[in-house]
Formats: structure tokens, C-alpha cells, sequence
């Protein structure tokens, strides 16, 4: 399931940041790339997961339990139009439960700003066959045997099913 995108949540990706300010949290967050993003756009991302800047200045922390977080940023064009989605794999327990990290997806809107898909615990969101208005339907991955699809429906992604990972992985799910 997504490999590449699997995150251990004990994993501080931006552990090596150092300097003698402490940097900002977008600064944090995009520091292995920040794509096409400008610094707005960086900083819409950031201020829409839930995590702050810590103590040390070179890490990040959740905003409820203010406990390590790690975050992954990946860029993708999802539908083809040259333009990058932002998928971004963050948290720990505390904010993602039992999955240990959650999954939010920044789409950008017909006037250019990202708007936020999911936000919720989620270990990937691997791309499916199947597509719909030029989207991959999404399967968001974590613990269980049951996993949810999520479908774009022209504006945002909702939810299309469930997906057994094996024989009755999904029973009582209401599929």
C-alpha cells in the first residue's frame, strides 16, 4: 500500500533542521521542497494541520497534545493538468489515533486556492484505476482489514466505498 508514502510515526523528518533561529512552521514542513508553492500557500498548508512549531525550534509538535509530530510532503498531479496536488502525511498518536499519522490532500479551487481534503488518520492514499472527473478514486490506507474510497465529485473528494483487504475485511462495514 504506498510504500513510498508509508511514515513510521515515531519518524521526526525534520529533525535535522537546525539553526540559531528557530524556523517557522511552513519553513519546517516544506523542508525537503516546497514545490511550485508560494510562501501563502506554504503557510495556508501548514496553519491547516493542527501542528506548531516546538520548543526547539527545529521540530514540529500536534496542538492538542503538544507530542513530536512528523510530517511528509509529497507533490502530485493527480489529474493530469500540470498542475501539483499537495499530499501531506503528518501527526502522531495523539492527533491520529491507532493509524499514527492522518492524510490531508491540498486540491486547488477554480480561483487558485488550496482547499483541504480529508484531514483525518490515514497511513496513504493510494491511487486507484478507476477515476472520476479526472481524479484517481483514493484509497486511504491505515490499521484494519477495512479501508475507505474516496471518490472527487467535481469539487471535493467523499467517501465511495469500502475495501476489504481480504475475505470478510469489511463485514458489518456497511459497504
Amino acid at each position: 500500500m504506498g510504500a513510498h508514502l508509508v511514515f513510521l510515526a515515531g519518524l521526526l523528518l525534520l529533525a535535522g533542521v537546525t539553526g540559531a533561529a528557530a524556523a517557522d512552521g511552513p519553513a519546517l514542513l516544506f523542508a525537503k521542497g516546497k514545490g511550485k508553492l508560494s510562501a501563502s500557500e506554504q503557510r495556508v498548508i501548514f496553519d491547516a494541520l493542527g501542528l506548531k512549531v516546538a520548543p526547539d525550534g527545529a521540530s514540529l509538535v500536534d496542538t492538542a497534545c503538544e507530542q513530536p509530530a512528523g510530517a511528509q510532503v509529497e507533490f502530485r498531479d493527480m489529474n493530469g493538468d500540470g498542475k501539483d496536488e499537495v499530499l501531506v502525511l503528518y501527526g502522531n498518536s495523539c492527533m491520529s489515533g491507532h493509524a499514527g499519522m492522518s492524510v490531508a490532500l491540498f486540491i486547488q479551487d477554480s480561483s487558485g486556492k488550496y482547499q483541504l481534503n480529508f484531514g483525518f488518520p490515514g497511513a496513504s492514499a493510494d491511487p486507484q484505476p478507476e477515476k472520476s472527473k479526472g481524479y484517481p478514486d483514493l484509497l486511504i490506507g491505515g490499521p484494519g482489514f477495512c479501508f475507505p474510497v474516496w471518490r472527487w465529485n467535481g469539487t471535493a473528494y467523499a467517501f465511495h466505498r469500502s475495501e476489504a483487504e481480504g475475505s470478510g475485511g469489511c463485514d458489518g462495514a456497511g459497504n
